[in-house]
C-alpha cells in the first residue's frame, strides 16, 4: 500500500537512485544542487519512518546524515569513502510529511582521512548536526564482502 503522504521534492531536487536494501525500504532520498556548488539532500517524512512515539526515528535521522556527510567527503576529495567515526547531536524531532534537508560541508582531508560536519533541518527548526571522519578508499578499489560468519547464520543459533 503506497504512503499516504507526498513524495514528490521541491523544486530543483531530483531522486538519488537507491543502492541497496537499505535506501530501498527507508527512502525515497533526494538530492539538489545549488548555484553555488553546495549540494543539499532531501527527504520526505513518510509513516514507515517513525519510530513508536509517532516522530521520525532517530536512526534513520543518523543514517540520513551519514550519507549526506560521505557524499561531502566524496565531492571534496574525489574518492569513494565509509564512515570511520560518527558523531551526533539530536536537537529536535521530524513529523509526518515534514520536508527534511540535509547539508554537509568537508573541511578539509589529506591522503587517507576526510573531516565533515553537516547538519539537518525542517521548515520550523534544525533537527541534529553531525560531524564525522571519513576513510577515503584507494582510486578503484572495489569492497570486497567477507565470507558470511557461521556464528551469525540460522544454523548456528538453532538448538538440537
Amino acid at each position: 500500500m503506497p504512503d499516504p503522504v507526498s513524495i514528490d521534492p521541491p523544486p530543483g531536487f531530483v531522486a538519488l537512485p537507491a543502492r541497496g536494501g537499505f535506501t530501498e525500504r527507508n527512502g525515497p532520498w533526494f538530492e539538489k544542487t545549488e548555484a553555488d556548488g553546495r549540494v543539499l539532500r532531501g527527504l520526505h517524512v513518510l509513516p514507515r519512518h517513525l519510530n513508536a512515539l509517532g516522530i521520525v526515528h532517530g536512526g534513520l535521522l543518523t543514517a540520513f546524515i551519514d550519507a549526506a556527510l560521505g557524499a561531502a567527503a566524496w565531492r571534496a576529495s574525489g574518492r569513494r569513502c565509509v564512515t570511520l567515526s560518527l558523531n551526533v547531536e539530536f536537537l529536535s524531532h521530524g513529523r509526518l510529511g515534514d520536508w527534511i534537508e540535509a547539508e554537509a560541508h568537508c573541511a578539509g582531508f589529506d591522503s587517507q582521512v576526510a573531516h565533515v560536519s553537516g547538519r539537518l533541518y525542517g521548515r520550523r527548526h534544525s533537527i541534529m548536526t553531525g560531524q564525522g571522519l571519513f576513510a577515503l578508499l584507494r582510486p578503484g578499489r572495489a569492497l570486497q564482502a567477507l565470507p558470511s560468519d557461521p556464528m551469525l547464520t540460522d544454523d548456528a543459533t538453532s538448538q538440537d
